[in-house]
Order: structure tokens, then C-alpha cells, then sequence
């Protein structure tokens, strides 16, 4: 009575490989278990056994090694998966029930389970194996009750010693080719001698390199070598085609690629990549959108060392002499710094010529140490001469200020006249002394006036009035309507008032003369020492003694 379950093979890959020497080969085993029925099939346990040993119908001669699993489609209610490992004592994977102990365990209808054997040491000579599939059920379509014994099924894989096609197309002994020197590279396979074989270049050049033997003999397995005439001088990919072309007929067979590099590449039509970098420094030229970065090996900015640059410009942070010494130049945000030495000390610019728009300094001086020099301190300009702070001379044909603050001012003859500042105005002097000078203007606008002596020549103007006094006592005061005079006064010629005259001779008393319509009329008393007269009009005026 056949098994109640349906079992099949396969493996990976389709045809196990026999082990070479120097080329193991380990390979993958899965046996499909298939319920057929309509019904749940129950089962104990399903074995599988494999030959052990290094003939060619034995599988592995280590089944110790090999990876067990069981991978069911299904889930059986109430029920656990199954185990599926080596049992030492019988010598075969079996799959139980993994508490043991006779349980059984439900295959339902229409599902399958997959016991999988992996990492298989395949031994070393070709032949067929046989694998026994050993299974304890009842169930089915038939209600089979739990047979006592076993069913048993068995199954077969093929064991191949060698692949009869194209295999192993690589370079000799390694991809890189030293074509400055002389090398060249040496591509090696190994396949059977019943093809034609041919080399095909990344240009899709073909090359014949191998014949077939001549039809009706053995086939063998055959090393082939070849080497191409002119050495890849760059990273290049060849093609193995093996097979059987003739007159009209399509290219038909295998292909294989590998490929070779030359040690120190060679293109001819340029090369894009991101990014350079040395194999021993490590320095890296980046290629960014706006040309090219370089780097040194931690990442930050390198250096780059050329005997001439010739450029349209130069973006960078500082520019330096080649010793450590060396002045250099830092370029901030506001302009241009040159310092000198290791340390931020401003440096000195040569130059026979300077052509700038505007200049900030702290101070500028000839070119020896006892010239005169410049400051420019927050409140404008200070002129020095020699090396000490001994204020300097400013030479100029004309000065356009806004203002000038200066202790004094003096003509270009030590001899001249000077002009002093003290905090009461201005004071004139003469002759280069503390002598009083002149001061001489075609007007003078004042609003007081202190002099010792006021002399005038011409003309003399008051408007608004006058005050005459001497030692703070008033003398001769002119008002828009009156004169007052007090003290003695001494008419020598005339004095004439237009309406009248008022004398005040002390604080209570006055006489007041005023124009009547025919005469005089004086108010008050009036006392005359001497004699008073009347004079009548006419030719011969009378005169009366009164």
C-alpha cells in the first residue's frame, strides 16, 4: 500500500555538485509533503534518511552539520508545530511531535509541509542518491486506522561531478594590471572542449581564443588562458562566449564577465566622479557646482602646492608666504588685514603705488621712525613728528573746515601777529609777544564793548543810545528822546537842545527850560549870580540891567 502523504524533491542548486579538492560544495535538500486526500491525514512521524559515506550514491559523509526545519503552509487547531531534527540513534532527520512520546500531529487536506535540509557537505564522487522517506499515518479519504509499521517512499537526487559547461572566468592571479610597467593581465576558465570559445570587449570586439574538438569524441574538461594584445589601461569588463555558431545562425550559448583594472587608470575621454583622494595622505579633491574643494584627510581644507596658478580670481580666508614667518593677508567681511608671523601683529604693506577709495588706520607716518605721523583718534585728526607724541606742523595751501579748535593762531613769521583762545574770547597780540595787537575789520558787530582806550577815526555812530561812565559812575547817557549828564560839564562852543532843557542838581530839585511862543519860560526858582539882562529887538538892541 503506497504512503498515505505524497512526497517530492528539490534541490539547490538543481544538480548538486560533487566536492573538489579545494572546492567543497554545500548544497540544499527540500522535501515537499503533500496531502492528496480529501480528509486530514494524522501522522506520528516522518523520517527522512540519507546515505552517509563518500561514494557516489552517498550524500554527505557528515550529517551532523547539516541544518534541520520543518515549514508547514498550515495551522492545525490545537496543535504545535513539528520538529524536525537529526536522531543519532536511528540515523535519520525525523519529524515528531516535539513533546514526543507517540503524539500525533494533522496534515489537513489540500496543505502541505516542507522539510527542509540546508548547509549539506556534498561528497565528493557523482552518482544518483536515493532518499528514503519513512511515515507512520492513518486517515485519508479510506479512514486508514494508524498502521503499526511504517510506509515507505523513495526518492531521488543527482549528484554531478563536474558541470559540463563554462565555469570559473577570472583573471589569473589578480584584476589590477601594472600597464606602466610593462604588465598585462591573464584571463583563465575552465569548460568543455566540445565548444568554440571566444573574448568579447567592452567595444563588442570578438576575439576567437578556443576551437571545438572534432565532433564524436569524449567530452573533457579543459583549462583555457588568454591574454588580450593590447593591456586594459582602465577599469574594463570582458565577455566569455562559448558555443556553436555557424553561417545564419543566431548567436546562441553561454557568457561569462569579469573584470580587470589597470593600476594607475587611463581615460580618454575624461572621468566623472564626485571626489579624488590620495592612498597614502589621503588629501581629496572634491568636485562641487562651483569647480573643485581640496580637503586633507580629516576633512577640513587642505593645501594646494604649485609652482605657478593662473586664475581669474581667488576666494580664501587668508593668503601667506611660504614660511611659518611669513607675512600674511586675512580677507574679513570689512576688507583686507595683512599681519606678520605666527600670531595676528599687523604687518606693513610695500607698494610703489595705492589706489583706494578710502583708508582706515590707526595712525600713517613717513617712511623713517623720526617722521612725522598721523593719528586718528575718535574725535577727528592728531599731527605728531618724530617718535614720541610732540605735536607736528600741518602744511597746507588752503584748509576747508567746518571748524577749527586750537590753543592759538599766529602768522607764518615767528615775528607775527597771533590770536589766542582763552575762555573770556579772543585776545589779539603783536610782534610774536604777549603784546596787544591790532585787530583791524572794515565792521565790527558787537553786543558789548571793553577796551582801555577807543579811539575813531571818521565818523562815530551810535544807534540806540550811549553810556559814557567812569569808574562805574555814569557821566553821559543818550536816550532816543533825552541826554543826561552828570558831574561838570564844560561847553567850550555851543550845545543845542531841540525842546528844552531840564537840569537836575540834586535828588528833590530841578529847573526845567522849556521853548514858550515869544520867549522862555523857566519853571521853578530862579537864582543868578551876576547880572541878568533884557535885550530889546531892533537895529540898536537896548539892553536893560536888571
Amino acid at each position: 500500500m503506497p504512503s498515505l502523504l505524497h512526497y517530492a524533491v528539490v534541490t539547490d542548486p538543481t544538480s548538486l555538485p560533487a566536492s573538489q579538492p579545494g572546492a567543497p560544495s554545500v548544497g540544499t535538500v527540500y522535501v515537499i509533503v503533500s496531502n492528496t486526500h480529501q480528509s486530514d491525514v494524522w501522522w506520528e512521524y516522518i523520517d527522512v534518511e540519507i546515505p552517509v559515506g563518500t561514494g557516489p550514491s552517498d550524500l554527505t559523509d557528515d550529517p551532523t552539520v547539516i541544518t534541520a526545519t520543518a515549514d508547514p503552509d498550515y495551522t492545525a487547531w490545537l496543535e504545535p508545530a513539528p520538529d524536525f531534527s537529526w536522531d543519532a540513534a536511528l540515523g535519520r532527520f525525523r519529524a515528531h511531535h516535539p513533546q514526543g512520546g507517540g503524539g500525533r500531529l494533522t496534515l489537513p487536506y489540500d496543505q502541505s509541509l516542507v522539510l527542509k535540509l540546508d548547509g549539506i557537505p556534498v561528497s565528493g564522487t557523482e552518482g544518483l542518491i536515493r532518499l528514503r522517506i519513512l511515515e507512520k499515518s492513518g486517515g485519508g479519504d479510506d479512514n486508514v486506522p494508524m498502521r503499526r509499521d511504517h510506509f515507505t517512499t523513495t526518492l531521488g537526487v543527482v549528484k554531478q561531478a563536474a558541470p559540463r559547461i563554462p565555469r570559473n572566468f577570472r583573471p589569473e592571479k589578480n584584476s589590477l594590471a601594472d600597464v606602466d610597467a610593462g604588465g598585462n593581465v591573464v584571463l583563465k576558465w575552465d569548460g568543455p572542449d566540445h565548444l568554440d570559445y571566444w573574448i568579447r570587449d567592452p567595444e563588442g570586439n570578438e576575439t576567437l581564443v578556443g576551437t571545438a574538438a572534432a565532433a564524436g569524441s569524449p567530452v573533457t574538461q579543459q583549462p583555457y588562458m588568454w591574454s588580450p594584445i593590447v593591456p586594459p589601461k582602465r577599469g574594463t569588463t570582458y565577455t566569455l562566449v562559448a558555443g556553436v555558431r555557424g553561417t545564419g545562425q543566431p548567436e546562441q550559448g553561454y557568457f561569462l564577465t569579469t573584470t580587470v583594472h589597470a593600476l594607475v587608470p587611463e581615460f580618454a575621454s575624461g572621468t566623472r566622479t564626485p571626489w579624488v583622494e590620495g592612498t597614502v595622505d589621503q588629501g581629496r579633491v572634491t568636485f562641487s557646482a562651483d569647480g573643485a574643494e581640496v580637503r586633507n584627510g580629516s576633512g577640513g581644507w587642505g593645501t594646494l602646492h604649485a609652482d605657478k596658478a593662473d586664475v581669474d580670481g581667488v576666494r580664501t580666508e587668508w593668503v601667506r608666504g611660504r614660511g611659518d614667518g611669513d607675512g600674511w593677508i586675512e580677507f574679513p567681511g570689512t576688507g583686507l588685514n595683512v599681519f606678520h608671523g605666527q600670531q595676528k601683529e599687523w604687518g606693513t604693506v610695500h607698494a610703489d603705488k595705492a589706489d583706494v577709495n578710502g583708508v582706515n588706520t590707526k595712525w600713517v607716518q613717513g617712511r623713517d621712525a623720526d617722521d612725522g605721523w598721523i593719528e586718528f583718534p575718535d574725535t577727528g585728526l592728531n599731527v605728531f613728528h618724530g617718535s614720541g607724541r610732540d605735536w607736528g606742523n600741518l602744511h597746507a595751501d588752503k584748509a576747508d573746515v567746518n571748524g577749527v579748535n586750537t590753543k592759538w593762531v599766529q602768522g607764518r613769521d615767528s615775528t607775527d601777529g597771533w590770536i589766542d583762545f582763552p575762555k573770556s574770547g579772543v585776545r589779539v597780540f603783536a610782534d610774536g609777544q604777549n603784546e596787544w595787537g591790532t585787530l583791524k575789520a572794515g565792521k565790527a558787530d558787537l553786543d558789548d564793548l571793553v577796551t582801555g582806550e577807543g579811539k575813531v577815526r571818521g565818523h562815530f555812530t551810535v544807534a540806540g543810545g550811549m553810556k559814557l561812565s567812569h569808574e562805574g559812575r555814569p557821566l553821559f547817557v543818550t536816550l532816543p528822546d533825552r541826554m543826561v549828564f552828570q558831574g561838570m560839564n564844560n561847553f567850550e562852543k555851543w550845545v543845542t537842545f531841540a525842546d528844552g532843557l531840564e537840569v537836575t542838581y540834586s535828588k528833590t530839585g530841578s529847573v526845567w527850560i522849556s521853548k514858550a511862543s515869544k520867549g522862555l519860560s523857566v519853571h521853578g526858582d530862579l537864582q543868578v549870580d551876576g547880572v541878568i539882562s533884557v535885550t530889546t529887538g531892533g537895529d540898536a538892541p537896548q539892553v536893560r540891567t536888571l
